[in-house]
């Protein structure tokens, strides 16, 4: 076996020096350069809301179940049938499909429901409300906001129907949603 001479070697070296240069700056250059948002992870729902508002929304103590990327909150003993609503819905994405996905929401919410919705100002990048008769008939406040790259839906419906509560409620949640968010990130 030869070895290569010294002048040589050096020579590959620096090829190989400057071909692992070039890749480097080829991937720098090319990488994705989405903005990724302010959330690296998934925001837990049930985190979102203090178990004290939950209980004064639900008249009495109630603990929420996470199932994937939403909490659902249910007072212990309800009926089924007849209890209070009380949910909280995250997604997480990059910012400028955070954006759109906040727009169409807006939009469809205008467009298919009536001018029902009220856009809001108080918490996040951008926030909507509006209000909802699912098929059931019971009336769903629901309050939308986006907070850099993360999305949040919140829907309360209290069990008496009363339209104010409703939407109180449903506010609440959102502000205190947007606060801890705010602090977590």
């Amino acid at each position: 076996m030869v070895t290569p001479s010294r002048p040589e070697r050096a020579r590959r070296v620096a090829l190989a020096a400057a071909a692992t240069a070039v890749a480097a700056l080829a991937v720098w250059l090319y990488q994705d350069r989405t903005p990724q948002g302010d959330f690296s992870a998934d925001p837990r729902p049930c985190s979102l809301v203090s178990a004290g508002t939950a209980g004064r929304l639900l008249d009495g103590p109630a603990d929420g179940v996470q199932a994937k990327s939403s909490c659902d909150w249910a007072a212990p003993g309800a009926d089924k049938g007849a209890q209070p609503v009380l949910q909280v819905q995250v997604t997480r994405m990059r910012v400028p499909e955070a954006r759109a996905g906040f727009q169409r929401t807006r939009q469809e919410s205008h467009g298919k429901m009536g001018p029902n919705g009220t856009d809001l100002s108080d918490f996040g990048d951008e926030a909507f409300s509006r209000m909802r008769y699912p098929s059931g008939g019971r009336m769903v406040e629901e309050v939308y906001f986006r907070l850099s790259n993360v999305i949040v839906a919140v829907r309360h419906a209290p069990l008496d129907g009363d339209f104010d509560r409703a939407r109180a409620g449903a506010y609440d949640v959102a502000a205190e949603a947007a606060d801890r968010l705010g602090k977590g990130h």
